[in-house]
């Protein structure tokens, strides 16, 4: 089987013909004279020279632009002086081969331009032998014209058309880059116009949102896209347009209802060359979804080690606090005694007929009452306290908790749920303590519904399995629950007023309430909370205003610490 001709042979064959035939029409011209005719064989011989120099060029140059721009600019010069040697200058061949050279370079069909040629050729030949010139001892030197004339046009033509084919190449092997790069890419990718209408879209986003091919989802709109979100559909369609407006690139996130995935868009503007008008937007979507689930779990963590801190400085206040208040309060007591002893004394001497004195001594009496009691609460707070953990049935002691304010309850209509996980729920801790923390979590919550119309108190209990890290919940030696372990949580629920966002940090500092100046002490639940770290327990909190608010209580379900008695 024969080799097929390389480029680098088909331009060496090429040019030879146009060497040869130009050397017959040098040689053969009436034209020259005996002054040109060594001119003649010197361009002939330089001519031939320059096509051995084609043999010895390696291949690949000839796929190089510079190489295929340098025979055209080389034989564009050879060739007219070839012309000039001859002595056709001024001729209508002359004329002939520049109108050829253009009508090459117009020419973008090699089958095209070789008809031109062939017609143009043989309406010359036919003005040559209509003039007589095809005929007597000169017919040969005119005839050879014809050839020439073709060659010349085979020469230029095979240069242009493959030029244009190269370039065609090139583009298509773009293209087909382009498309595999587009195609391969982790993004949706689509080209809409200023209605949104897709006119373009990779395989990626037809995928997506379940359809065929691209051919199925070209033509549609962004809003039959989005068809079950009005304000998606609006909200890029707005972007589309400004970018229409503005010609610039705009970026946004957005969060798809139907996949439950977060994307970042970018629309960007595809501008008219000549004008630098948009006349197209191209939409690229990357799906951040696992960038914003790892965001909103960082803002979790750093909210757990903000909340962790403050509860780790909380604790350090209580215990500093809980020394100095149990000076005060001695303190304090001691005066406490002789008002004590004087309004007694006062009490005796007053005739019980002066009812003002009577109602002022009562008074007295009261306010050193409530003094002593915030007395006691403080020594409460602050003494040692020997307890004894042993595991202790849960639900008896909630419903005890419940018998212990059942006046309360109901006179306050309030409506008591239970839901108890089983019956057996047994925790680690002070029967005592637990009461008294389950007390005061349940009186805050029948003061919280005093106000409210719906007044309903809601007492769950239950095992957990841990799993996640938080406050006294990890790894650490100081941890009170380890991942893995079970623990078991009481939630108290209410309907009440909520707490205010301002106030959620500062609910277990000692002193702090926010009842009416007579009705509380603020230590509640700031014992609340000693009393669980103590047992190896956490309480939190969660509330939202004029909603309602609920507490956990997160106990051991096993042992884990020895009897001990602690300040």
């Amino acid at each position: 089987m024969a080799e097929p001709l390389t480029r680098k042979k088909t331009v060496f064959l090429v040019r030879l013909a146009v060497i040869v035939i130009t050397s017959y029409f040098i040689i053969l011209s009436p034209s020259t004279g005996k002054q040109w005719e060594n001119y003649g064989y010197i361009f002939i011989a330089i001519y031939l020279l320059t096509n051995l120099i084609v043999a010895y060029i390696p291949d690949k140059y000839f796929y190089d632009d510079k190489i295929f721009y340098g025979f055209v600019l080389f034989d564009s010069i050879l060739l007219p002086a070839g012309i000039y040697v001859s002595g056709y200058v001024g001729s209508e061949l002359y004329l002939m081969f520049f109108f050829i050279i253009s009508l090459t370079t117009m020419s973008s069909n090699f089958g095209y331009l070789m008809v031109n040629t062939l017609f143009y050729s043989f309406i010359y030949g036919w003005l040559l032998y209509q003039r007589g010139l095809l005929t007597g001892p000169d017919a040969i030197s005119y005839l050879i014209q014809i050839p020439f004339i073709i060659i010349i046009a085979v020469f230029y033509g095979f240069l242009i058309t493959t030029r244009l084919k190269d370039k065609d190449i090139r583009i298509n092997e773009a293209r087909e880059r382009y498309e595999k790069i587009v195609q391969a890419t982790d993004v949706l990718m689509c080209i809409v116009d200023y209605d949104g209408k897709f006119l373009f879209t990779n395989q990626k986003l037809v995928k997506f949102y379940g359809y065929k091919d691209e051919n199925n989802l070209l033509g549609l709109t962004i809003s039959q896209l989005h068809n079950e979100d009005e304000a998606e559909t609006e909200k890029t369609l707005n972007y589309v347009r400004s970018v229409y407006k503005n010609n610039e690139t705009v970026h946004y996130e957005s969060y798809d209802k139907n996949h439950g995935k977060w994307f970042a868009h970018t629309l960007s503007p595809i501008r008219d060359p000549s004008t630098s008008n948009v006349f197209e937007v191209c939409i690229i979507s990357k799906d951040i979804t696992d960038i914003m689930e790892k965001e909103q779990k960082l803002n979790e963590t750093v909210e757990l080690l903000q909340r962790t801190r403050n509860q780790l400085i909380q604790k350090d206040k209580m215990a500093a606090l809980g020394r100095m208040a149990s000076s005060i309060a001695h303190e304090i007591r001691n005066p406490l005694e002789i008002i004590y002893m004087g309004v007694d004394d006062l009490e005796n001497n007053i005739p019980s007929d002066n009812k003002q004195m009577q109602e002022s001594i009562e008074k007295i009496i009261k306010a050193a009452d409530r003094a002593d009691n915030i007395i006691k609460n403080v020594l409460s707070f602050a003494r040692q306290s020997s307890y004894k953990i042993i595991r202790l049935p849960l639900h008896p002691l909630l419903n005890n908790v419940l018998a212990l304010v059942e006046q309360t309850i109901q006179k306050n209509g309030v409506i008591v749920q239970r839901d108890y996980d089983n019956d057996s729920l047994e925790v680690a801790g002070d029967y005592n303590m637990l009461e008294h923390v389950f007390l005061n979590l349940v009186n805050n919550a029948i003061d919280a519904m005093k106000e409210r119309k719906e007044k309903k108190l809601t007492i769950r209990a239950y095992k957990q399995l841990v799993t996640d890290i938080g406050y006294k919940i990890g790894l650490s030696p100081d941890d009170f629950f380890r991942i893995g372990d079970d623990m078991i949580v009481v939630e108290i629920s209410d309907t009440g007023k909520g707490i205010a966002k301002g106030d959620m940090t500062k609910i277990f500092e000692p002193f702090f309430t926010t009842k009416p100046a007579n009705e509380g002490t603020g230590l509640g639940l700031s014992i609340a909370h000693m009393i669980m770290d103590r047992l190896s327990g956490t309480i939190d909190v969660e509330s939202t205003e004029n909603e309602g608010t609920t507490f956990f209580v997160k106990l051991q379900s096993e042992i884990k610490t020895t009897n001990t008695a602690e300040v």
